[in-house]
């Protein structure tokens, strides 16, 4: 449920005052909101990182004053991408050993503070592309979102057992 609440946190940042792409951002929203719930649901992350692709390529095809917002967004993409997974990997502990708690904290406050920074520089680059080129903003949108996944794949890489390979509930 949490990971819902930061979604709709984060659509409020992309659908206000869309402009021309109005549509495409509620769809975009949408998407990313039923790829969040089947994730969750099928009890599979591949759902959960199309959603975080979806929302970050919208966020970055605004070309507007929000872009100022990128660290904050890039870091919310991260969290709910966070707590998806670990709704779906927390299905049925009854309890979790302060340790894991600890660790998992860690790499969520890693993954945030790396989302922060990316976001920055991918925002950056979206700007910064000459004539602002679609081709351009989609490579610096598919860059972005790379990083993201690279991040999420290192901060969920620190808090794994290396027994047996699972994640440490």
């Amino acid at each position: 449920m949490a990971a819902f609440a930061v979604l709709g946190a984060l659509a409020a940042l992309v659908l206000p005052n869309a402009g021309p792409t109005s549509e495409l951002a509620w769809l975009a929203v949408g998407v990313a909101a039923l790829l969040v719930a089947v994730g969750i649901v099928a009890a599979s992350p591949a759902p959960v990182h199309a959603a975080v692709a979806v929302l970050g390529v919208i966020f970055l095809a605004r070309h507007d004053l929000r872009l100022l917002l990128a660290p904050l967004y890039g870091a919310g993409l991260l969290v709910m991408e966070d707590l998806a997974i670990q709704t779906i990997e927390l299905r049925g502990v009854e309890r979790i050993a302060l340790d894991a708690i600890g660790a998992r904290t860690a790499a969520r406050l890693t993954a945030v503070a790396a989302g922060a920074g990316v976001s920055a520089v991918a925002a950056l680059a979206v700007t910064a592309a000459p004539g602002r080129s679609v081709a351009l903003t989609a490579l610096g949108g598919i860059a972005a979102v790379a990083a993201f996944a690279g991040i999420a794949y290192l901060a969920r890489r620190r808090y794994r057992d290396p027994s047996d390979g699972g994640p440490t509930a």
